[in-house]
Order: structure tokens, then sequence, then C-alpha cells
């Protein structure tokens, strides 16, 4: 049986990870510092023995340059009975997971430069949490990403900008380094954070009137606690019957997949009762949060992985 506290998972981590979900999850959890173009079969070499599962927790919103070949990873690591968690997807960046959404034919809240001059629409910047981990790149590092050396004119996940077609200039809609989102809003104010620890599912559902919604500061927040099988979520009948059920297939199907191990995404609902996945996390923050019963249950996800 395997224990919580034990230091049989690694952690890959390129940044900065303490105040990371992970390190509240599974606080004995070894760190292995990550380097770029390692070649896995040196990584396999620098883990404890006893290692039984290795999470790839780069927070940066393209993995290309430490995971050049998923599959060589995982067969690097299958040698050792070393599970590899999150070795795809390797681009989280917010163009790539509208993408994903199109293609497995969920809805997408990408927006088009076309449309009526008073709709709402976002813009963000195409990188992950505003591309805060990006900046602490060098410039030579920034080369490997394909990132301007100087950013983008957004700056941190808090930088967006929220406005009307008609006040969007053509620089925004032609910036590479800009998204453009379409404005999804209900009339419960009503939003969702689905976490995942492998088989473990952690669904908040939140409400705020703030326009951009965070799952954070004054909000009020019920967690629902459930699992997954395949690209199916469910629970207790309690648990389930609280939660619309296209909210779970949306989000069961786009983890499917996507092959997400371990992280969060942001779902936002319609008017009409349509779910969009608006963001991805493989490398969630948690700080000094305190939310009753959701560490213990996203830590049984990787524990009941290691009794496999």
């Amino acid at each position: 049986m395997a224990v919580w506290n034990s230091p049989a998972i690694c952690v890959y981590d390129w940044s900065e990870w303490k105040q990371f979900l992970i390190v509240s999850i599974w606080p004995k959890a070894r760190r292995i510092c990550a380097e770029f173009h390692e070649n896995p079969q040196k990584i396999a070499a620098r883990l404890p023995s006893k290692t039984k599962l290795l999470l790839m927790h780069l927070d940066l919103s393209v993995m290309s340059p430490f995971i050049s070949d998923p599959q060589e990873f995982t067969d690097a690591f299958s040698k050792r009975n070393v599970r590899v968690l999150n070795c795809l997807p390797l681009d989280i960046r917010k163009r790539t997971i509208q993408s994903h959404c199109r293609d497995f034919g969920l809805p997408s809240v990408t927006a088009s430069v076309t449309g009526p001059d008073d709709e709402l629409l976002l813009v963000k910047t195409d990188l992950n949490s505003g591309g805060n981990r990006e900046q602490w790149l060098s410039p030579d590092q920034k080369v490997q990403f394909n990132l301007a050396p100087n950013g983008t004119r957004m700056t941190g996940p808090d930088d967006y900008f929220v406005g009307r077609r008609a006040s969007l200039s053509p620089d925004i809609w032609n910036d590479p380094a800009l998204v453009v989102e379409r404005y999804v809003k209900n009339p419960l104010h009503r939003f969702f954070r689905v976490y995942v620890a492998i088989n473990a599912i952690v669904i908040s559902e939140a409400y705020t009137d703030a326009i951009v919604k965070r799952m954070a500061g004054p909000i009020r927040r019920n967690n629902h606690f459930l699992s997954r099988h395949g690209d199916r979520i469910c629970g207790d009948s309690n648990a389930s019957d609280k939660l619309p059920p296209r909210l779970l297939e949306t989000a069961g199907s786009f983890l499917h997949r996507l092959h997400l191990d371990y992280g969060a995404i942001d779902v936002v609902e319609s008017e009409t009762g349509e779910f969009y996945i608006v963001d991805l996390n493989k490398t969630p923050h948690w700080g000094d949060e305190k939310q009753p019963g959701m560490i213990e249950h996203l830590r049984s996800g990787f524990s009941k992985a290691m009794q496999d």
C-alpha cells in the first residue's frame, strides 16, 4: 500500500516549486532539477531506486526544449518500472488549447475578426499564465522557445483586456503573442476549475460577479470529489447530481483525449448551457489555500497509481 509521505514520487521541475499544489499533495516528493535537452536515460539514472512515478512539472507553455520525443521518454522509464506523468501534451498555449477543443468536437471560445461591433471579447497572451515563467528565460533560452526577446505588451496572468470588438485595433488581432476570445457569461456568474491527479478529480464550482473570473479571493466555492474512468467523470450520486452532465462530459472528453495526468483546467459556462475550456495549467499553484478534503482526495489518485 502506498504511503503518502513516502519519496516514491519524483518531480522533474524547472523552476521554483515550493508554492505549487504538488508540494501539498506529496510533501516528500523528490525534486529533480530539469535541464534543457537532457537525455531521458540520463534523467532515469538520476532517479532514486524506489521511484514509482515521475511527474513532468515544467512551468512553461511549451515543453519541446525538455521533451523532444514523448515515446522515447516513456520507453526509457518503463524499463525501470517508472510511470511518467504529463509527458503529453507538450504545448498548452491558448491557441493550441482551442485548436484541441475544435478537434475534439468541443465548443471553442476562439473569436473571429468579423462579428457584431458590440460583442464583448477578451484579449490574453497566447502563453500560459500570462507568460510569467517565460520572462525568467535568458535571451538565448527564449530563442529555443521561439519567443521574442522583449516579450509581449501584456505581462503576467492578471494583465487581461476586456472590450468590445469595435475597440480592438488591427494590431491586436495580428499580434501572434496575443489571442482574442469570446467572452462567455451566464446568469449565475458561475465558473469551474477541474483538478486532476491521475484518476482523482475535484471540480470546484465558484461564483463571482467579477468580469474576469478567478479561483481566488472572496468567492463562493463548492468542491465536488469525483473520479474518472477513461473519458467519464463520475462519483457518488450526491456529487454527480449537483453538477451539470454536460460539464462532466466536456471535461472528461478533454482530459482523456489530451492525456492529462495532473493539472487543472478552467471551464466557463454559457447562457445556453454549453461549457468552454479556457485554460489548462499543468503546474497548478496552491500557496496557503485551505480547501477541506481536496488535498487528501487528489493524493488518493497518486496513491492508487503506485499500487497498480
